[in-house]
């Protein structure tokens, strides 16, 4: 959402090259500010006179160089400061002091040091941006207020304006003006040291394949039996909008004493500066939540924010604003289980589908009466460009009618293309019915078939040869068995397969062989592992590629453990005591923090007899790998039946919905990924510029992310005076203050009312590193031969 026309009323308060808006510090300490003014590499003055057309001071420079970490000044105009001359007389054609007082000479003219830009003077009104002279657009406060292919220039505005209501971070925010984005470089093209910068060039970072997770946090506070959900509700960062640069919120839901189908709390938590901070939590005191059942979670209004939707014990359906108050709670029951979200007419208000019927999102107000053998989703089954209702035993239109109708059995589905020709087929898992106990079909959509479906694939009892009888007699899992399946391609061979957890394993079956009439059913497993489910046997799963290399890793919970699976032959990769009753619930993969890797969100309960190596588990622990190894995905996981293009990473439900199994590395269900790239990485250069008075004197890093990923704020920035690798001695050090993602840039300023003497007069070599002598962090750049830079600290001569 736009935040509009507000922002045309606020006064832009004009920083010059390095300005920090007049902070002052003691010496040898450091302020920062979330200000870059175009990309200067010069160590130009911090003040100017603001434009009389636009009130902003022209900002820019010669274009932002690269950093070296070898001898020499870099950032540099590539015309000389001082006075050109006349190759024929001998003359100067502009001012002998034009060096001095921050000038470059440009033939005849002396251009303010600002406006040069590779061999040109901006005009007044312009910056220099990634070394061409552009003119600054509309204000803003973050990226959403740009186009598409723009970028929020932070130091061209106000950085002192304060968050919006729904703001949760409690910080300063600083408006800017929008410029263009640097184009991307050609593949293979990389700036070389010293030159200017003009394009981004790729920048990745490829894992090494190691598994080491560890806790990263543990929320212990309940006993949670349900699959929780991932979304941002609140305004973290201050900007006034809701979107996917917040950090998301874990939605679940919690029961007491054993009461796992009764008087639930519905919760929110999300990890502020490195711990678990609990937003809000809703417990009703009529018709309660079932906290048994799932939470789906995105914009069902139309209006800015995400909203929560949970099941009654009842069986209505609730809805809740971002704050954990109730919205609206339906007429009257429709067996809700799992909510779907989607916007099932394309008018721009999501519907929530639940097994009973449909609902109007942002009133709750009942559209369509449905009968639903269990969980419901939504899909374009027929491929006519408009979502229908898909059900295990067939499916509805947008309107209710039958779409189609198996005549089979079934409690679970996931829908995607397994055999690759564009239209979807859809696995179900019959679970307890009168013929099929623990079994997976295939059907799809056929208009020519009598009720409009067709089995291309018998059922596959999943059990395989491990029997029943693993589990005790009475038991669910010595009868009965088969969650929700997942769709991912496990063994890297392009075509995706299908999974399933039973009472008594884990199985894959490949999708080539399910498609194959010629493979009989029991040849169509691609393997299977023994697990314990005899409780419910109905548990889910999930699926993540954690290294990136197109073969997915299983994630699955049973009694007991949390297991990761490598998907191509079932071997376990990692696993630990994880206890839960069981019901439904699986671990999700979303990034909760925000650091540019995928976490693993995993519940548990302790109410039941069910230990693991004499210990038990509950609430919410959320892992992640100990060397940030694992790669980039999106930071929402918005329902149960969650298929990647079911909701834009910001929670707006788009309309109309992409279909999953024709876009690019998709093609599957409650698989998360960064459709595109997931090895992206940031890249930080540094620059040297000087504090001038009438300001307090200091010296400013601007740090710039020329990368393809954002970094998260806590970046260090160390000044020298001379190279530290010859023994340079350090001045001080700041820390960058916000997340910079690709092109963005920060200010880090030392301010040294006692500074060196070499340093303020020039002869001294001022150096910076940035992003060095650290310890582990979640980041990886894709290049740290280039975070150095060096330059002087000396001040323009006034006048």
């Amino acid at each position: 959402m736009r935040r509009g026309a507000w922002l045309g009323a606020l006064g832009l308060w004009a920083v010059g090259c390095g300005d920090d808006g007049g902070a002052s510090a003691s010496a040898g300490t450091t302020t920062s500010v979330s200000g870059v003014s175009g990309d200067e590499s010069s160590a130009g003055p911090t003040t100017g006179t603001p434009d009389s057309s636009t009130g902003v001071t022209p900002t820019g420079g010669a274009s932002e160089t690269q950093g070296s970490s070898s001898g020499g000044t870099t950032g540099e105009p590539s015309s000389s400061s001082g006075p050109a001359t006349d190759s024929s007389t001998g003359g100067a054609l502009c001012p002998a002091d034009c060096g001095d007082k921050g000038g470059v000479c440009l033939g005849a003219e002396c251009c303010p040091e600002d406006l040069a830009c590779d061999g040109v003077c901006c005009p007044d009104g312009q910056v220099c941006s990634f070394n061409l002279c552009e003119q600054p657009g509309v204000e803003c406060i973050d990226a959403s207020e740009c186009g598409e292919a723009e970028y929020c220039e932070y130091s061209l505005g106000d950085p002192e304006m304060g968050g919006g209501e729904m703001c949760q971070g409690g910080v300063s925010l600083q408006t800017g003006k929008c410029l263009p984005e640097p184009p991307k470089c050609a593949e293979g093209e990389e700036p070389k040291e010293g030159e200017p910068i003009t394009c981004l060039p790729k920048c990745e970072f490829v894992p090494d394949g190691a598994f080491a997770p560890v806790v990263k946090f543990h929320w212990d506070q309940g006993d949670v039996m349900m699959a929780p959900t991932v979304i941002q509700l609140d305004d973290d960062n201050c900007d006034q909008i809701v979107d996917e640069r917040d950090i998301p919120e874990i939605v679940f839901n919690t029961f007491e004493g054993g009461k796992y189908n009764d008087n639930g709390t519905t919760r929110a938590i999300s990890i502020v500066d490195g711990a678990i901070v609990e937003k809000w939590s809703y417990k009703a005191a009529i018709d309660p939540t079932n906290p048994g059942r799932e939470v789906a979670g995105g914009n069902i209004d139309g209006l800015p924010g995400n909203e929560i939707v949970t099941c009654t014990v009842a069986g209505k359906v609730r809805a809740l604003d971002a704050t954990g108050q109730e919205l609206w709670i339906s007429a009257m029951p429709l067996a809700c289980v799992s909510p779907t979200i989607a916007d099932l007419d394309n008018d721009g208000v999501a519907e929530v589908i639940v097994t009973g019927g449909v609902l109007d999102g942002a009133t709750g107000a009942i559209e369509v009466k449905i009968s639903a053998a269990s969980d419901v989703y939504a899909a374009d089954l027929n491929v006519d460009g408009e979502l229908d209702i898909l059900q295990p035993l067939g499916a509805f239109t947008a309107g209710g009618g039958i779409l189609a109708e198996t005549g089979s059995e079934g409690r679970f589905a996931a829908i995607a293309d397994l055999d690759l020709d564009g239209k979807p087929e859809v696995a179900v898992i019959a679970n307890g019915g009168a013929m099929y106990k623990h079994h997976l079909l295939v059907w799809r959509h056929d208009p020519m078939a009598p009720k409009g479906a067709v089995v291309v694939r018998a059922p596959i009892d999943i059990n395989g040869a491990l029997s029943p009888a693993l589990c005790p007699v009475g038991s669910a899992g010595n009868t009965v068995g088969g969650g929700p399946p997942t769709i991912a391609d496990f063994n890297g061979d392009g075509t995706p397969d299908v999974a399933v957890a039973g009472g008594v394993g884990y199985a894959v079956f490949d999708g080539k062989k399910l498609m194959d009439p010629n493979v009989a059913g029991p040849d169509t497993f691609l393997w299977i592992k023994q697990t314990k489910d005899c409780s419910s046997a109905a548990t889910g799963s999930s699926v993540f590629d954690f290294d990136g290399d197109g073969s997915a890793e299983v994630l699955h919970g049973d009694e007991q453990r949390l297991r990761i699976y490598k998907g191509s032959d079932g071997s376990i990769l990692w696993d630990t005591c994880n206890t839960s009753g069981t019901l439904r619930e699986f671990p999700v993969v979303a990034d909760v923090d925000n650091d540019g890797h995928a976490d693993i969100v995993a519940v548990s309960n302790s109410y039941s007899s069910i230990s693991c190596d004499g210990t038990k588990q509950r609430g919410i622990r959320v892992f992640g790998d100990s060397e940030g190894n694992w790669v980039r995905t999106r930071r929402v996981w918005n329902q149960h039946a969650y298929s990647v293009t079911n909701v834009n990473e910001d929670g707006s439900i788009p309309g109309p919905q992409p279909v999953n199994w024709t876009t690019p590395g998709l093609n599957n269900f409650r698989q998360n990924a960064q459709p595109e790239g997931e090895f992206s990485a940031p890249d930080l250069i540094v620059s040297v510029r000087q504090q001038c008075p009438p300001l307090d004197y200091g010296l400013v890093g601007r740090v710039r992310n020329i990368g393809a990923a954002s970094v998260p704020p806590g970046v260090p920035v160390r000044f020298f005076e001379g190279d530290p690798k010859m023994g340079g001695v350090l001045l001080g050090m700041g820390v960058t203050s916000k997340v910079l993602y690709p092109a963005e840039a920060e200010d880090v300023v030392l301010l040294l009312p006692d500074a060196p003497p070499g340093v303020v007069d020039g002869s001294s070599v001022v150096w910076i590193v940035v992003d060095d002598e650290m310890a582990e962090h979640p980041w990886h750049e894709c290049r740290v031969d280039n975070n150095s830079a060096s330059g002087d600290g000396k001040c323009p001569t006034p006048g």
